[in-house]
């Protein structure tokens, strides 16, 4: 019964959502494009970073690295800016997985959870669907800002430049490398993050309404902008903070811990009460 019901959401949820696929992969080729013209730029003033050759995984990483940690200094300007690109990046993907299980829920959903007998099949398969749903929208966005990439004659790889690091406001003097980052692992743990945050979106929308917790999610993620600290855990979300890419970053095995007991904490509690929902109310028990 539980293929059935996976199936059914994958099918619904996802395939017959093909428009907004293409949304997503047109989106985050014109927000790659801007990489492109900042390259421009940095060509000019600091032409010591191109000794070796541009990489696709430079446009991904430009586009949703985020951000280095603010630098607060008393007397001094400030030229921290909001990470606009990662911010459209962050907020697309979560909005992606969020009114489908409700909406699904008010129709055909609720005669299909009745005749399995079982709450929690109807759970547990949207919890696969918004893992599924999110991993296949970071991949098209990948795609799409490496497509970008080649067009605009990038070299295809997973190396990215330490250049990149000035456009995202990282500190120069604090990069786990000088020339070229490895950024495989970094992208794996940036899509486990955004997955940690999709089922915990998932879990809070059965107890507040589903535009609520986008809400709350969302300003949760931007006050991580300005403190860097693992109790904010959208600095989990930005791949220019990771200790793997700076020496003061977030420590990226300790965010592995805290996203699989999030995850594990997101699909049992969620569960729970969405066992004790009235379905025909849509409130609690």
């Amino acid at each position: 019964m539980f293929y059935k019901f996976l199936h059914h959401d994958l099918t619904y949820g996802l395939l017959l959502h093909w428009k907004r696929c293409i949304v997503t992969f047109l989106m985050f080729f014109c927000l790659s494009f801007s990489h492109f013209l900042t390259l421009r730029i940095y060509e000019l003033i600091h032409p010591e970073f191109f000794d070796a050759p541009v990489t696709t995984a430079d446009y991904f990483f430009a586009m949703a690295g985020g951000c280095g940690q603010p630098e607060i200094l008393d007397g001094a300007p400030s030229f921290f800016s909001i990470p606009t690109s990662w911010a459209v990046f962050v907020l697309w993907i979560l909005f992606a997985c969020l009114y489908y299980p409700f909406v699904e829920l008010q129709g055909i959903g609720k005669q299909l959870m009745v005749l399995s007998g079982s709450r929690w099949i109807w759970w547990l398969s949207k919890c696969v669907w918004a893992v599924v749903n999110t991993m296949v929208h970071f991949l098209l966005a990948l795609l799409s800002s490496m497509a970008c990439g080649l067009l605009l004659g990038a070299k295809p790889g997973m190396q990215a430049n330490s250049y990149v690091a000035l456009e995202l406001q990282m500190r120069m003097d604090r990069l786990t490398s000088t020339t070229t980052w490895d950024m495989g692992a970094v992208f794996l743990f940036f899509c486990f993050s955004l997955v940690a945050f999709a089922l915990m979106q998932l879990a809070l929308s059965v107890v507040i309404r589903p535009v609520f917790s986008y809400l709350a999610i969302s300003a949760y993620l931007f006050a991580g902008i300005y403190l860097q600290s693992p109790c904010f855990l959208g600095n989990y979300l930005m791949p220019a903070r990771y200790d793997l890419l700076t020496g003061t970053g977030v420590s990226t095995g300790q965010g592995l811990l805290i996203f699989v007991w999030l995850i594990a904490l997101s699909i049992l509690l969620g569960g729970l009460c969405f066992c004790h929902m009235d379905v025909l109310g849509g409130t609690s028990d």
